[in-house]
């Protein structure tokens, strides 16, 4: 259940060596063993398209997808936090092959769409085809969809599970620090992406 993680933390090893190595001139925070997540590691979205990509894609006005935005860009410091794996498998589980979404908090609700969404990248091989801005408008539309389709969640509204699958993507992007290597349509970034996340679904 941890190998996920692992492997994720190694990329992040590895990503931070590399930095460590082109950056030495360029000062402490490589170098530091409280080095976080700097604001060039993570992923640039624009903003517009994400939010045009989920309106069409999902059930919702673009005010329920930006706000979402707004949402995981004011909450940075939860993108380190770690990913509750085992809770998301169980809230994909029962939303995807039980059909019970509506038993789930809005919040878990979420988080197994975004998760159902990286499902459906792995399963297509879009090493490719997708961009980090992709990911997460899918996964906000398929968050909105989910919440209409179960007649809501246990707790929480649809803005909760929007959020909820946002940020969900966001911790994927930032803590398997692909997402430095995920720029428009060919990067292979993404498929280093998928493949890591295939290894916890």
């Amino acid at each position: 259940m941890d190998s996920f993680m692992n492997l994720a933390k190694q990329g992040m090893q590895a990503y931070e060596r590399s930095q460590s190595d082109v950056s030495r001139s360029g000062g402490h925070e490589y170098n530091s063993p409280n080095h976080t997540t700097s604001a060039q590691d993570r992923p640039q979205f624009d903003d517009d398209e994400v939010v045009n990509t989920a309106s069409r894609e999902g059930s919702g006005d673009t005010s329920l997808f930006s706000s979402a935005l707004s949402f995981i860009k004011q909450n940075k410091s939860a993108h380190e936090e770690p990913i509750d794996e085992e809770g998301v498998q169980h809230a994909h589980r029962k939303a995807y092959e039980e059909g019970s979404a509506g038993s789930l908090s809005a919040g878990s609700l979420g988080s197994a769409a975004a998760m159902q969404v990286l499902k459906q990248f792995t399963s297509s091989g879009s090493s490719g085809g997708g961009s980090q801005s992709q990911l997460i408008s899918l996964a906000m539309a398929e968050a909105s969809k989910l919440f209409d389709s179960a007649g809501g969640a246990s707790s929480g509204n649809k803005q909760d599970a929007v959020n909820g699958a946002a940020m969900t993507v966001m911790k994927l992007l930032v803590q398997s620090k692909f997402s430095s290597a995920i720029g428009g349509g060919n990067s292979g970034g993404l498929g280093g992406l998928m493949g890591l996340a295939s290894k916890f679904m």
